[in-house]
């Protein structure tokens, strides 16, 4: 891999790649990547500056009213396209079951479809040598639960994109008081409506609002 393509100098095939999920072209995206791929490119590159960056651009443009939804969506495919092609890479960058980063679960809560953030999320963590278990969208507030206690991770994660179903995530954390689990693990909320105050409110130990403050604040936590 070549250490020339840093956040100062990046490939241009890296903003090329931004570009094309900007303008939702999917096959472009992953004709591209495979570009990148080919050229020896640093899959970690590919994948937070070319990648990630590009549908997080779509998704301020989602939050500004730029876009909708249905652009929102398109964007996550096109990432799709791209990391499917990264992960190989990524997998073999890998630090082994004996060293890996730690545990985490996450899941988007009930009542709650959304899984774009999480799955970049998702990505993001095993590129940086975390097992991660992916629980799904709609997870009622006792499988939390239950997957903390049969899976004993070191953090769960809670994704929220509705003001509607964030409280959710308040009512998981009370639910791992109530069984003696909550001193047990680490817990992590994000999505579009949660905050470091929100964070507070509920007990939680972590809050982010990217991908990648994610993946540092996750680090941190099992510094702690």
């Amino acid at each position: 891999m070549t250490d020339e393509d840093s956040a100062d100098d990046l490939d241009p095939i890296i903003e090329d790649i931004q570009q094309a999920i900007i303008d939702l072209e999917e096959d472009k995206t992953a004709e591209l990547t495979q570009e990148a791929i080919d050229k020896d490119l640093n899959p970690l590159v590919i994948l937070q500056e070319g990648l990630t960056e590009g549908v997080r651009t779509v998704g301020d443009k989602f939050g500004r009213g730029e876009v909708f939804l249905p652009e929102l969506a398109m964007s996550a495919d096109c990432m799709k396209a791209g990391v499917e092609l990264v992960e190989p890479l990524l997998d073999e960058m890998d630090l082994g079951d004996e060293d890996t980063a730690g545990k985490v679960v996450i899941g988007t809560v009930d009542e709650d479809i959304h899984n774009i953030g999480k799955n970049i999320l998702i990505t993001m963590l095993k590129a940086n040598g975390f097992d991660v278990i992916d629980l799904g969208v709609e997870i009622p507030n006792e499988d939390f639960v239950e997957a903390v206690r049969e899976e004993d991770p070191d953090i769960l994660g809670m994704s929220a994109l509705m003001t509607m179903t964030m409280d959710h995530q308040e009512e998981v954390v009370e639910l791992l008081e109530e069984e003696g689990l909550r001193d047990d693990v680490k817990v992590m909320v994000g999505g579009a409506p949660t905050s470091e105050e929100w964070r507070d409110e509920i007990g939680a130990d972590g809050y982010a609002d990217n991908a990648d403050a994610a993946v540092q604040e996750a680090i941190e936590l099992l510094a702690e």
